[in-house]
Order: structure tokens, then C-alpha cells, then sequence
């Protein structure tokens, strides 16, 4: 620890102090509070300038203390990366939720590099709205009303920590409001693309090489498969699937194969799914030499803790997302020509989601117990599915071709 010069010069009559380290030019003052000890940088190297700074420090920490307000104010930056450690710590120890990571991203990648500088105690409403403004332009547009709740959750994250540690008031909080634009209908593929696409996905996996690369087609053939068949999230909920979540019930007489998923909100929920979902997941223990001697009920009886999706017990997360982009690519189906944005795995959960809707087989509340969503969510998002589901009665009677092969003239 640097150690403090030999002269020291008391101001205040005494209830401060002014010193000096040999490792900086600059005075120093410290001072009492209460019972705490404080310290502070007067940033002047002289001794009258320092003085006046002093004085000014000691005479705003008393008016602060007097005031019941936070007598320290800290740089967002500090706080904010205190924020980052509590939440990565929980998420090492798989206690954090998985919101955390994009909590995470956001503060990394745009409240540290705008707020950074700031006293915590400082960011008010106007501060607030400059950084409105500058997030616009870093994001070349408007953010979307999901993003703009993720951003004030995560800023929420950093103000908590800040009334936690006595840097800031709960009275000091700036009210966050969320104007961002509505989510647009959510990506997915059509009933004649994802046709397309398994049927590729047979030939993509035939012209595999032999070994790694062949394995990781056949596995993320069948993870695709599943993904499409059951609208569970890619990632979060299909990585962390093992065989011992996948069971068997009878529901009035009919065996329900029923997996047990957890993601988002951390809560686990138990899915019946297609028949032929269990016919891919047989495919995965046939070509797993661990699991491939037993029957595929046997497995499920096993109840094997073994992950489902993973490769030499490595998650795929990653690697999935790029090859499946890879793949799409190949099938000329990575685009999605109504919005054209590109595709991703999670596409496969909103195609679920559009087949049911349109279907008609559940309730908007029923499918989003099953998706472990909201039904605000799923109204928000595929309302637009309950018009394209009554288009029969919006079309009429007749059919498309005898109108456009009709006599012109009569009409």
C-alpha cells in the first residue's frame, strides 16, 4: 500500500485532513461521517486549490448526511460491473435465471459505454433521455419494445445494486418508460418449406463425409425434427433435455410420450408430443454405442442421465446455429421472403406455433401453458393467424384457377 507523505495540513478546525502519497502529485482529503472514514481525491496539486476542494467535498458530504442522502457517489461503471459479477456468479453455479446473459450483453454493450462516466446518483430523466437518443443512433433505429424492456431491466439490475451499497436513494430510481415499436410477426417457415427442408435434410445428410461431420448432420437432422414437432426453445430448454426427463403417460387409454423441459423462466413444464417425435429421438440412442443395446422403452424406463442433444457431451448450442444457417443456405430456404430477414433454429418454435394457431386444435392459452409463454405473447404475435384461418369464409366459393382460366368478358 503507497504510503502516506510526512506532511498532512488539518482544515476545517481540524474535522478534515489534508495529505499527500508519494505515488501521485495530487492532495487528498480525508474526513469523518458518522462512523465511517472517507477519502477523496482533491485532483489539485496546490495546497490552496486542494484546500477549497476539500473544504467543498466535506462541507457536500455533511450537507448529504444531514439530508439523509447517499453520502459516496459512484461511477455507473463501478456499480454496473458489480451487477455483471452477482449475476455471472449466480449463472456459473446455474442458480441465475436466462435473462442474466442478455441482462449481461446490455449493460457491456450499451449502458456502460453511454452511462459509464456518470455518478449512479446523477442519472436522472434527462440523462435518461440521451441516452434515448444515442441508442437510436448505435442501433441505426427505433429498438423494439422486447428490447427496450430487456435494456430497463438490466439498467433496474444496476440501480438495485446502487441502493443496495448506500450509493443512491430507492427515491433517486429514474421512472423507465418503454416506447418502442411493437414486435412484428415472428419468422417461420410455411407448411411447403418445412417440407422442403426435411426432405433436403435427408440428401444433406447422405453426402456427409464419414465421421464427425456425418454425426453432426444425423444429430442435427433429428434436432430440427424435434424443434419443429414439439415448439420447444432451441438452446435453452433442447440442450438442457436428458433422457431421464423424457417419460411415458396414458391419458384415456392413449400412451402420451412427455418431456419435461425447463428454459426461460426457469420453471419445469411437461409436454405430450407427436408420436413421431419418439421415432427421432430413437434414431439419436441407435447411434449413441452407451444407449443403442437397450430397447428404446428401456431407455425411457433407464431414466439415463445423459443429455439428449449434445455430442461427446458437448453442447452444441454454438455450433448448431451456424451449421443449421450453413443448411438453410444450401436449401435456398434461408431468407424468409415475406419479412426478409434470414432464418435461425428458433423459426422452427414459431412454426409450431403457426401450425397450431391455424390448425385450430388448442386455445391461445392452452398453447402458451404448452410453449411456457404468455398468452399475451402468443395474441401479440400470431394474431394475425386467426384472419389467415378464416380465409375460406373471407374467399368464398369456387376455386383460384377456373377464376383466372374464366372468359374475360364475363365480368
Amino acid at each position: 500500500m503507497a504510503q502516506k507523505a510526512d506532511h498532512t495540513v488539518h482544515i476545517l478546525e481540524g474535522r478534515a485532513t489534508l495529505y499527500k502519497r508519494t505515488t501521485t502529485p495530487f492532495w487528498f482529503v480525508r474526513y469523518k461521517i458518522g462512523s465511517k472514514w472517507i477519502r477523496n481525491t482533491t485532483k489539485e496539486e496546490d495546497l490552496n486549490k486542494a484546500r477549497l476542494v476539500a473544504e467543498d467535498i466535506v462541507n457536500d458530504a455533511r450537507y448529504r448526511e444531514k439530508n439523509k442522502l447517499p453520502i459516496i457517489s459512484k461511477k455507473f461503471k463501478h456499480v454496473a460491473n458489480i451487477a455483471i459479477k452477482r449475476m455471472q456468479d449466480l449463472l456459473d453455479i446455474k442458480q441465475g435465471k436466462v435473462t442474466y446473459r442478455h441482462y449481461i450483453q446490455v449493460i457491456n454493450k450499451y449502458l456502460i459505454p453511454f452511462f459509464g462516466n456518470y455518478n449512479v446518483d446523477k442519472i436522472d430523466m434527462q440523462v435518461i433521455s440521451k441516452f434515448m437518443v444515442w441508442r437510436v443512433e448505435i442501433m441505426n433505429g427505433m429498438p423494439s419494445h422486447s428490447a427496450i424492456n430487456t435494456h430497463n431491466s438490466a439498467l433496474n439490475r444496476v440501480f438495485d445494486v446502487a441502493i443496495e451499497l448506500g450509493y443512491m436513494l430507492a427515491t433517486q430510481v429514474p421512472k423507465l418508460e418503454n416506447k418502442g415499436y411493437t414486435s412484428e410477426n415472428r419468422d417461420d417457415f410455411t407448411v411447403e418449406e418445412y417440407k422442403q427442408l426435411y426432405q433436403y435434410m435427408r440428401k444433406w445428410v447422405r453426402d456427409a463425409r464419414e465421421g464427425n461431420e456425418k454425426r453432426v448432420r444425423n444429430m442435427l437432422r433429428d434436432y430440427v425434427l424435434v424443434l419443429a414437432n414439439t415448439g420447444i426453445r432451441a438452446g435453452t430448454e433442447a440442450m438442457n433435455l436428458k433422457w431421464q426427463h423424457i417419460t411415458i403417460v396414458n391419458e384415456k387409454g392413449v400412451d402420451c410420450l412427455t418431456l419435461h423441459v425447463k428454459g426461460k423462466t426457469k420453471k419445469k413444464r411437461a409436454i405430450q408430443v407427436p408420436h413421431r417425435v419418439a421415432r427421432y429421438l430413437q434414431r439419436i440412442q441407435e447411434r449413441d454405442e452407451e444407449l443403442n443395446e437397450m430397447s428404446f422403452f428401456e431407455l425411457i424406463d433407464a431414466a439415463v442421465d445423459k443429455h439428449v442433444f449434445r455430442i461427446n457431451g458437448k453442447d452444441m448450442t454454438s455450433n448448431f446455429g451456424r451449421i443449421f444457417k450453413r443448411l438453410l443456405a444450401e436449401a435456398k430456404l434461408l431468407v424468409d421472403r415475406r419479412s426478409g430477414k434470414e432464418r435461425t433454429l428458433y423459426c422452427l418454435r414459431h412454426y409450431y406455433a403457426t401450425l397450431m394457431i391455424t390448425k385450430g386444435v388448442v386455445s391461445t392459452q392452452h398453447l402458451a401453458d404448452y410453449m411456457g409463454t404468455s398468452e399475451k405473447m402468443i395474441q401479440e404475435h400470431y394474431k394475425h393467424l386467426n384472419l389467415q384461418r378464416l380465409a375460406p369464409k373471407f374467399v368464398g366459393l369456387g376455386n383460384l384457377e377456373s377464376a383466372v382460366t374464366k372468359n374475360k368478358k364475363s365480368v
